[in-house]
């Protein structure tokens, strides 16, 4: 079969079954069977897929029928332009938190020699890519689950980073020492009751990454009332949240003594909160 009738016949079978972006999955599944680019399967329509990438290709399909994200099937997802690994261990990286990263990294010189640290690292996504565009700098990539850490692990020395990333398993602020010039993080946020209304997709990724407790502020709550002593002078601290949240938890910091700055995302959602002690 060719790749065009193959994509239309899988491109049918995720429209069935509910699937996110049907279209787009369906071509980077076959770009990942045939081990080419996305532009190379919308550009080579009538190619002929041999048999066993067939066979390979529907196998994956019937993954993404159930459910389960592209970036678990084929185990990474792209991130501020570095490939990561993903497991079911860890949150996708996606496109707000790269939004995110660009922000906090916008507030520093590229050239400077400074300490960060990625609280709820997950896949370690933000540290690795921290660590890329910042050279002379170190990274403490803190998180709860010891899942989570190893998959970080595996993407630390991916990059060849071990030297100046620091994995630290801690809830919160409970291990962590010293002090940074940029605390940053993309903690639980979604709300408890908010996570049955999720899409089958995000129910596959772990509920530690994503239960934000009653009100989405249950680590985001800890994690800035004491922020403040790990700051160096002039430090910044920049937050990704859900829709709704950015603004009360900017006013909050403000109540005591902070300077908060709330920003949109690429979707015009005021989901940013970067602040500095007043």
């Amino acid at each position: 079969m060719d790749v065009s009738h193959l994509l239309q016949q899988a491109v049918s079978r995720l429209e069935a079954s509910g699937s996110d972006e049907p279209q787009a999955n369906a071509q980077w599944l076959l770009a990942y069977t045939l081990g080419v680019s996305r532009t190379w399967v919308l550009a080579n329509g009538a190619a002929e897929v041999p048999a066993e990438a067939c066979g390979k290709f529907q196998q994956m399909l019937a993954r993404k029928e159930a459910g389960e994200p592209l970036s678990h099937i084929v185990g990474t997802q792209p991130f501020c332009g570095l490939d990561i690994r993903v497991t079911p261990d860890v949150l996708t990286p996606r496109p707000e938190t790269e939004e995110l990263v660009e922000l906090a990294a916008g507030a520093f010189d590229r050239r400077g020699r400074y300490e960060f640290v990625d609280m709820c690292t997950g896949s370690g996504c933000i540290a690795v890519a921290l660590a890329h565009k910042f050279p002379n700098s170190t990274v403490l990539a803190v998180d709860k689950s010891e899942a989570a850490l190893r998959v970080a692990q595996e993407n630390i020395h991916a990059h060849r980073l071990q030297d100046r990333i620091q994995l630290l398993q801690s809830d919160v602020w409970e291990n962590v020492m010293g002090t940074f010039d940029l605390i940053i993080s993309n903690p639980p946020y979604i709300p408890t009751a908010d996570l049955d209304g999720l899409t089958r997709e995000v129910k596959h990724e772990p509920r530690l990454a994503l239960d934000g407790g009653a009100d989405g502020y249950a680590v985001t709550r800890p994690l800035c009332a004491a922020a403040d002593g790990y700051l160096k002078p002039g430090g910044l601290l920049a937050l990704e949240l859900c829709k709704g949240q950015a603004w009360p938890l900017a006013r909050g910091l403000a109540e005591i003594g902070w300077k908060a700055d709330v920003k949109k995302d690429i979707f015009n959602i005021e989901r940013f909160v970067l602040a500095r002690r007043d």
